[in-house]
């Protein structure tokens, strides 16, 4: 599960209209409005579940701009667990080296 907070900025005639139509988008909660932002987060199964969400909210009318403020992953079956272990490979070189 992936879990992002983002704030949505928007034109100022549009925000409403423009909180509505983000809450109609799977996953998507709309927790506050603020002048002309828009406070949502987004609950998806993947990374890229989670950015193409919210990069589609650009074509939302009134949407000028979106910009994420956290992201929390547990486990996502897209991202390569081979990554993790060549990093701590590389970790473990690295400290043989120090000594």
């Amino acid at each position: 599960m992936v879990i992002s907070s983002l704030v949505v900025e928007t034109t100022p005639d549009a925000t409403e209209a423009a909180a509505v139509a983000l809450a109609g988008f799977e996953g998507v909660e709309v927790h506050d409005i603020h002048g002309y932002k828009v406070v949502v987060t987004i609950e998806a199964e993947t990374l890229d579940e989670s950015h193409d969400i919210a990069a589609a909210f650009i074509a939302v009318p009134g949407v000028t701009n979106i910009n994420l403020i956290y992201v929390n992953f547990e486990d996502d079956p897209t991202v390569n667990p081979a990554c993790g272990a060549a990093s701590e490979a590389a970790d473990a070189s690295s400290d043989r080296g120090a000594r």
